[in-house]
């Protein structure tokens, strides 16, 4: 019997980035088959390759089989879910180059970890 927790969250996860079983299959340097056993009988993969997936993903090993929730990860806001849909998009590079941006915004609206006086 396959971890059905394990099925949803690889899938979901997966589909959120936009990639097809091909491409996570690409990313990831395995055979594409493995990831339809996974999502389709939740067979857990080894865990070197639970250690891959938590890192591509940026969750926890335990969040993948299903010991741990991620509720608490999921931006409330709407605004926050569409810049965190798009950050998730961006390769490498480019997703640094993003933080890097977004830390000097930071730094110029927020001093010492307060609000300014306008509320931004």
């Amino acid at each position: 019997m396959g971890n059905n927790t394990f099925a949803d969250r690889i899938k979901k996860l997966r589909t959120d980035k936009n990639l097809t079983l091909d491409g996570l299959a690409k990313e990831l340097n395995i055979n594409k088959s493995r990831i339809g056993m996974w999502e389709n009988n939740g067979t857990v993969p080894r865990d070197d390759v639970l250690i891959q997936l938590s890192k591509y993903f940026n969750v926890s090993i335990d969040y993948l089989l299903g010991n741990e929730k991620m509720e608490d990860k999921e931006p409330d806001s709407e605004r926050l879910q569409y810049l965190q849909r798009g950050l998730g998009k961006l390769d490498e590079g480019r997703l640094e180059k993003a933080e890097k941006m977004l830390s000097v915004m930071f730094d110029d609206i927020f001093e010492n970890g307060e609000e300014d006086d306008d509320g931004i």
